[in-house]
């Protein structure tokens, strides 16, 4: 058998575990950018929606 065979779950999870906390620093770094484009598209939102106009206008 080889020597790493009895580790390879330890070896797949360590990675598993990197992978993640990569995604959670990227997710992170970007959440600024996110809030501001949900801001922005909720202002577009109220905006479209002044325009409508109800039948008794």
């Amino acid at each position: 058998m080889n020597k790493l065979s009895p580790y390879i779950h330890e070896i797949i999870s360590f990675i598993v575990m990197l992978l993640m906390l990569v995604a959670l620093v990227a997710s992170q770094a970007n959440a600024g950018a996110y809030q501001l484009a949900a801001l922005d598209a909720a202002s577009d939102e109220v905006e479209r929606a002044s325009y409508f106009r109800l039948e008794d206008e």
